[in-house]
Formats: structure tokens, sequence, C-alpha cells
């Protein structure tokens, strides 16, 4: 089975990647140049967050995917749950769904805020005040919407834009489907349409199979920060 390692990178420091030397890899680099890299290192434009990084990446090599693709931002450390350290580990678990994230969430009917909740986190207040995200004419619900019709308030979800994903989930849609939301996201560094896709890619490739999985997930992960609280408190 052969299988890549797609890399969206800004700035970050991805020297990390050298201990995974038998897995393939793609950078695509959206900072300053990498100099001196045995990386497979393509530029492209800052545009879209890395849910354009992944969509380029599908809609570049639709007619030659491979088997697995991992994608996972240039930096992975600070994610905590959101993303296996080893990138192996989500090869490990790929078939039971075509699709897997080190750690599923759930959208319900309080998540399906206009923007996200993004206005409201600490992580990017500042850059919403100063218009430095680019808001959406439609909201988070009506553009699921518009995806998938038939999608129902509560779904399984993943964070951090990191999953894998086979060939053939990916291929359940047709390459005009990825050109649609490649034209969205190109249009600017930080569209809030990056922010809904990170929402949305699990569902786009498992049609909620991991619906029940999902629930024992957020019930671990609720419990796990109830035990953190407590040993920092």
């Amino acid at each position: 089975m052969s299988n890549v390692l797609i890399i969206s990178r800004f700035n970050e420091d991805i020297s990390w990647l050298d201990e995974f030397k038998d897995l393939n890899k793609i950078i695509y680099n959206k900072g300053d140049k990498i100099k001196n890299s045995h990386h497979n290192i393509i530029d492209i434009s800052n545009v879209g967050r890395e849910s354009h990084t992944w969509i380029y990446h599908i809609v570049k090599n639709y007619n030659n995917l491979d088997e697995v693709s991992i994608f996972l931002q240039g930096r992975i450390d600070d994610l905590g749950c959101m993303a296996f350290k080893n990138p192996k580990q989500y090869l490990k678990k790929i078939n039971k769904y075509g699709f897997v994230a080190s750690r599923f969430g759930m959208l319900g009917p309080f998540h399906w805020d206009w923007n996200v909740g993004i206005e409201k986190n600490p992580k990017y207040k500042k850059a919403w005040e100063n218009n430095e995200i680019k808001k959406s004419d439609i909201g988070f619900r009506e553009f699921s919407k518009k995806l998938f019709p038939e999608i129902p308030y509560f779904v399984a979800t993943s964070y951090g834009g990191c999953f894998a994903v086979k060939k053939e989930s990916i291929r359940k849609y047709d390459i005009d489907f990825f050109k649609n939301l490649l034209h969205i996201l190109e249009k600017h560094k930080n569209p809030i349409e990056g922010h809904y896709l990170e929402r949305l890619w699990c569902y786009m490739f498992t049609k909620n199979e991991p619906f029940f999985e999902a629930i024992l997930d957020v019930i671990f992960t609720k419990i796990e920060r109830s035990k953190l609280k407590n040993i920092v408190k």
C-alpha cells in the first residue's frame, strides 16, 4: 500500500520529519524558502490555511492519489490530543472508516454558530477584530448544508486539521467538488471557510460513521481535562 505524509508548512521547523525516513513526504511550503532540504518541497501561495493545502493536493493529484494520505501541519507538538505524535499511528487505524483522526469530537445544535465561535477564541480574537480573518456571507450551518444537504445537527468531527484518509474516501466526490472548494479558499490568507472545513473533514469522508466513537471520545476528553484541572489546582 502506498501512502504519503503531506505537510502544510508556513515557517515551522520541520526537522522532526527526519525521524520518519520510511514515509514518503510532500511539504507544501507557504512561508520562507526552505534551503538545502532533502524533502520534496512544493512552494505555494499562503492562502486558505491548511484546508487550502489539503484541497490543493487533492485537486493536483486527483487521478494519482496515494492509497492513504496523512495530512499534518508543520508543527504538531502543540496540538495535544488533536494529532498523533507519530504519523504511523494513523496507518494503524485507517481501515475502520477510511478516515482517522487522533481524537474525535462532536458538533451539536450549539456548535453551528455563524463564525464557529472564532470571535470568542482568544487565539483568533485579535485577528478577528482587525479583519485579518475573512468573514462569510452565509455562516457555518448554511455553508455545510450547501456541501452536504443531508447533514444532521449532531455530527462527528475532528479538530486541528490533522487526519488521514484513504483514496477511495476522497474519490467519493468528483474533482469539481474539490475545485469549487479550492476556489473559495484561495481568495484570502485566512478565510473563515478554512475554519469551517477543519470541522467538516470527518463528515466529508465518513458521513458520520464514527458517531458513537465520537461520543465516547468527547466523554474521555472531558474526563482527561477534568483530571488536568485538578492537577493544576
